[in-house]
C-alpha cells in the first residue's frame, strides 16, 4: 500500500532501462536489472582475483609478486548495467542505491574466506569529497555488517585521472597518495566500488603495511578484467575516477 501511494505521488523509473520501479525496496532500479548482474565466479586467480577461464592457481602478476595486497575479491563482473548503476549513485544522487550494492558486498564477504574484522573505505580527496556530498565507498561499508574506521586512511593529495596512464606511470601518479594517521596490526579489509587495474589498491596496500598491518584484502562491487581494461577505461573513467 506504500508503495501503491508513494508511486502515484512520485513515480519512480529504472536508472538503467527507464521502466518504473513498482517496489521501492529496489531503490532506483528495477528487478529485472538487479537480477541481470553478472557474480564474478571462479576461475580466476586465488590472490587477486582476476577472472580469465585459463588461469589456474596465481595469474602472471600475482606470480610475479607484483601487489603488495594479499587478496582479492569482488562481488560482480562490470557490466554495462552495473556501470550505469553506479554512475547514477555517483554522480546522480542515487545514494539510496548504497544499500542494495552494500548488500551484495556483504553477501560476497561471507562466501569469501576474508579473515579482516574491521573495513577501511578508499577515501576520496577532501575537496572532492565536499563537492560530491559523500564518498561511495564509506556509505557501502555501512552495509557490510563489520566494524568501519574511516579515520585511519586519509588522501592527501588530489591525484589525476588514471585513465590512459601506463603501469609504471600509474605507480608515480599514486606515489605518497595516501597516509596512515596512526600505527594498525592484524588483517585490514579495504573496501572501493570498482577495481580496474588494482594501481590504487596496491598503493594503498603499501602505505597500510608500512604503518604496521600484516596483511590487506581487497573487497568491490565490480571488477574490470585486465584484458578488458583498457577498451573498458575510456567508457568507465567517469565512474572509477577517485
Amino acid at each position: 500500500m506504500i508503495d501503491f501511494i508513494l508511486n502515484l505521488l512520485f513515480p519512480a523509473t529504472c536508472v538503467v532501462c527507464h521502466k518504473p520501479v513498482l517496489e521501492r525496496k529496489y531503490t532506483a532500479a528495477c528487478p529485472a536489472c538487479w537480477t541481470s548482474l553478472v557474480r564474478l565466479e571462479p576461475p580466476f586467480c586465488t590472490k587477486c582475483g582476476e577472472p580469465a577461464p585459463a588461469i589456474e592457481g596465481l595469474c602472471g602478476r600475482c606470480r610475479q609478486d607484483e601487489y603488495a595486497f594479499d587478496f582479492a575479491r569482488s562481488a560482480l563482473l562490470f557490466t554495462h548495467t552495473l556501470r550505469e548503476i553506479l554512475h547514477h549513485f555517483k554522480y546522480a544522487d542515487r545514494v539510496s542505491l548504497a544499500k542494495p550494492l552494500g548488500n551484495l558486498l556483504k553477501v560476497c564477504l561471507e562466501r569469501v574466506p576474508f579473515t579482516g574484522k574491521f573495513v577501511i573505505p578508499v577515501p576520496l580527496y577532501s575537496g572532492r569529497e565536499r563537492a560530491r556530498g559523500f564518498n561511495q565507498a564509506e556509505l557501502l561499508t555501512g552495509k557490510v555488517g563489520l566494524p568501519v574506521n574511516t579515520r585511519l586512511l586519509r588522501r592527501r593529495k588530489d591525484t589525476p585521472s588514471q585513465t590512459g596512464l601506463s603501469r609504471s606511470e600509474r605507480k608515480r601518479n599514486l606515489a605518497g597518495a595516501f597516509e596512515v594517521r596512526q600505527r594498525i596490526n592484524g588483517t585490514v579489509i579495504v573496501v572501493d566500488d570498482v577495481y580496474t587495474t588494482g594501481s590504487t589498491m596496491n598503493e594503498i596496500a603499501r602505505t597500510l603495511k608500512r604503518a604496521g598491518a600484516e596483511r590487506v584484502e581487497v573487497l568491490t562491487v565490480a571488477r574490470v578484467p585486465a584484458y578488458r581494461a583498457e577498451e573498458t577505461e575510456t567508457s568507465a573513467a567517469e565512474v572509477i575516477v577517485q
